[in-house]
């Protein structure tokens, strides 16, 4: 045989994709997961690097810039750690095949969100109620210091208990603003209304100081503690 066969190939991978954590839009972990994908149906070979708002120690490969990073074999589903401090977080990535045709850079974004939100209450108009038309009601006010989702006020154990515990106080009797969705800032300043019957309905069935609790959600799913 005199001859041999050469295939040539400067085509890049087509179509590349990414996502981060399924295109959620917070994250209130460092740890997110990346789904990258490409067009060709055969990925045999191919490499792809990672750079951007990343925790540059927890994976060598993945750093900064483009340049600093390494190519490493190409998965859809590698996990990376964002860097540290809350905010909008870009990550790049890039695919090449196994001649190192090297595709167009895609890029998404999430907002890493760790903190939980803190929530001021003010002191009640009254200390002390019953159940007795004009000595029924104590009203407050509670403010956050970010935005939030949803809040709701409950009847609690004690003053560490977490929004998963305890009961809401209900509206049947004239209680307002014990709970609601929405979308509210951190301008935002709620009255809350309390009724003796609605305190008692909540679990207070015996007299003495009771706990009464606000908790409200950020708009990345983490409640006030």
């Amino acid at each position: 045989m005199n001859y041999v066969y050469i295939t040539l190939d400067t085509t890049a991978p087509s179509n590349p994709t990414v996502t981060i954590d399924g295109g959620a839009i917070y994250s209130t972990d460092f740890l997110v997961d990346l789904t990258i994908s490409v067009g060709d149906s055969n990925t045999t070979g191919y490499q792809m690097k990672i750079w951007g708002d990343v925790d540059e120690t927890y994976n060598q490969n993945f750093q900064s810039t483009e340049d600093d990073s390494q190519w490493t074999s190409y998965t859809a589903n590698p996990q990376i750690k964002l860097s540290a401090g809350d905010g909008k977080k870009i990550i790049s990535v890039r695919v090449r095949d196994d001649v190192h045709n090297p595709s167009s850079v895609v890029v998404d974004d999430i907002t890493l969100d760790t903190s939980i939100p803190t929530v001021t209450v003010t002191q009640p108009d009254v200390s002390k109620i019953s159940k007795q038309e004009g000595k029924d009601t104590a009203s407050f006010t509670f403010q956050s210091n970010e935005g939030f989702t949803e809040y709701k006020v409950k009847l609690v154990g004690s003053t560490g208990s977490t929004h998963d515990t305890g009961t809401l106080i209900p509206s049947t009797n004239g209680s307002v603003n014990t709970s609601g969705t929405g979308s509210f800032t951190s301008s935002t300043v709620t009255t809350v209304t309390i009724k003796g019957a609605d305190l008692e309905l909540a679990g207070a069935t015996s007299d003495g100081q009771k706990i009464i609790k606000v908790f409200v959600k950020d708009e990345s799913g983490l409640w006030s503690s």
